[in-house]
């Protein structure tokens, strides 16, 4: 193929309803691939119609995409397939629902070994079908933002802060029970799907806890957010994502969950705790808070996960794919 294969992204229909980390991954690798110089949609009203694209990539298992992926398949096009999936123990997704969506893949990428090994302790995948893609976040990250300002918007000085969506698997509930007595505010940035899982945080917060439904992505107030915390916080019951990276980049002191994949992203440069323990979570933040601050060196350490330069690797797998017989 002369010029660069034209690349449709898909996920599942409900995906932006409520925008997490894996929708603004979306929107990023997007923009990415079009400063790279290739033409790239995410599936919808004002992409265009299938047969003028070369490769689709399908960003996640969920039940809901499945028709959409088969009508692809059923087309011809090459499928790129991105699980995005930790799976749940108590409520893991349907083996065969995981199967067809690997039957139907051409590849399969992951972002991680530990994401690999958890993936293929699970469900069944082909050796030959895998490639690796490190997880991209946003070079901006690692610029600074004016001074104060998210300081100056929000009336704060000290403050904790977390990005996510607010719901059970995420486990902000134990981070608010761990951390309400620690006499300095913490800030949750992102909407929730669970009201009932909402309101039991609101409820269990202190009066200086603070709740605000979004910061527009890659802004200079949201860098300033994460640039002027004390420390950054996600211990959810998953591995943290491309929030835990992007806070990494803007050279927040970090306390996450305890699991391979954050000693595979961060190695020594973050607090790892049991999120199942109030204790665990309190200690990693005062250790946090007490640790220097390795802007520079914690900077170049996840510099491989820059955008666009991180998804060259996911180039290579496009080209692959469309010149496969």
């Amino acid at each position: 193929m002369n010029s660069p294969p034209k690349i449709l992204v898909t996920t599942y229909h409900s995906a932006f309803l409520v925008r997490g980390g894996g929708e603004f991954e979306i929107v990023s690798l997007v923009d990415s691939l079009k400063k790279q110089g290739y033409i790239a949609d995410i599936y919808g009203p004002f992409s265009q119609s299938l047969d003028r694209y070369d490769v689709v990539l399908h960003f996640s298992v969920h039940g809901g995409g499945l028709e959409l992926l088969r009508s692809v398949a059923a087309a011809g096009k090459p499928i790129v397939l991105w699980p995005n999936l930790w799976a749940d123990e108590l409520h893991p997704p349907p083996s065969g629902l995981i199967a067809e969506h690997v039957a139907l893949a051409k590849v399969i990428v992951f972002k991680s070994i530990a994401e690999k090994e958890h993936f293929c302790s699970r469900y069944a995948v082909p050796e030959g079908k895998i490639r690796f893609v490190p997880a991209g976040v946003d070079q901006i990250f690692s610029k600074n933002a004016p001074d104060r300002l998210f300081r100056t918007m929000y009336g704060l000085e000290k403050y904790g802060i977390w990005f996510g969506v607010i719901e059970p698997s995420k486990n902000q509930l134990t981070a608010i029970r761990a951390l309400r007595d620690c006499g300095m505010p913490l800030v949750f940035v992102g909407r929730y799907r669970d009201r009932e899982y909402y309101n039991a945080c609101r409820r269990e917060s202190p009066s200086n806890f603070l709740f605000i439904e979004g910061l527009p992505y890659r802004s200079e107030v949201m860098r300033a957010a994460l640039q002027e915390c004390s420390f950054y916080v996600e211990v959810s019951k998953e591995p943290p994502g491309l929030s835990a990276i992007a806070a990494g980049l803007s050279g927040c002191r970090l306390v996450l969950t305890k699991s391979d994949w954050a000693r595979e992203h961060f190695d020594s440069f973050a607090q790892l705790v049991d999120p199942d323990s109030t204790e665990s979570i309190r200690e990693g933040v005062e250790a946090a808070i007490r640790a220097p601050a390795q802007t520079d060196v914690q900077r170049e350490h996840l510099r491989r996960h820059c955008l666009p330069a991180a998804i060259v690797p996911l180039l290579d797998v496009f080209n692959e794919v469309v010149e496969a017989p």
